[in-house]
């Protein structure tokens, strides 16, 4: 598998986006995300729901529950057992002795997709683009189990949000909810912040902006 250090040498310079091991992530469950303002951890439990953590502090500041066996594959936040999948056996080997409270942050929140607010764009943390990548993370799951459409329900005041940022056209219902649905295989390479960098045909890094848009 191509490591990162030859990601770098193919040309892709850290200084113009910061990388994330996504092949890692799927073999391992977790992996770190190093920027220029806070590292993280990302978790991936069960195939369908991503923790993220600050390193530094321990703290879970991040999640996104989906399940692409269900007809509606990102909605409220997942309820017991769902959220007691264990963690990989290599991010125990590497962290067992590290406490990260995973239950903290869910039960605040009846989302399935949720970040703090200190770690969105134009937050205090200076992380740039963090929902995107744990979007990106479900789609490429999504893709590699030859979903072609990943139907979301949205919560709140959010579906200007999906349809904006991720292309998500509205889908016909006969209820009075707003269904969404994202073609997978058009969008997981039109986002504005992920540069998918794949080999033998497997997306293995994200190369991911850090950095605000330049207007």
């Amino acid at each position: 598998m191509l490591c990162q250090a030859e990601y770098f040498s193919m040309g892709n310079n850290p200084a113009n986006g910061h990388i994330l091991n996504y092949r890692g992530l799927k073999e391992n469950g977790y992996v770190v995300f190093e920027t220029d303002s806070v590292n993280l951890i990302f978790t991936l439990r069960g195939g369908c729901m991503i923790d993220v953590f600050d390193l530094d502090s321990s703290t879970p500041v991040a999640y996104l529950d989906f399940d692409i066996k269900r007809n509606v594959m990102l909605a409220y936040a997942f309820g017991s057992p769902i959220i007691g999948l264990p963690f990989s056996n290599q991010f125990r080997k590497t962290f067992g002795k590290t406490i990260f409270p995973f239950r903290d942050l869910r039960p605040g929140h009846n989302v399935g997709f949720f970040v703090e607010k200190t770690y969105r764009n134009k937050g205090e943390k200076g992380l740039w683009n963090l929902d995107e990548i744990m979007m990106t993370i479900a789609l490429e799951t999504a893709f590699e189990e030859g979903v072609e459409v990943f139907i979301i329900k949205p919560t709140g005041d959010r579906t200007r949000y999906y349809r904006s940022k991720f292309w998500a056209q509205i889908r016909p219902t006969t209820g009075n909810n707003v269904i969404l649905g994202i073609d997978v295989p058009q969008v997981r390479k039109k986002l504005k912040h992920i540069e998918l960098q794949e080999v033998d045909g497997k997306t293995h890094f994200f190369k991911v902006t850090g950095h605000p848009d330049i207007r």
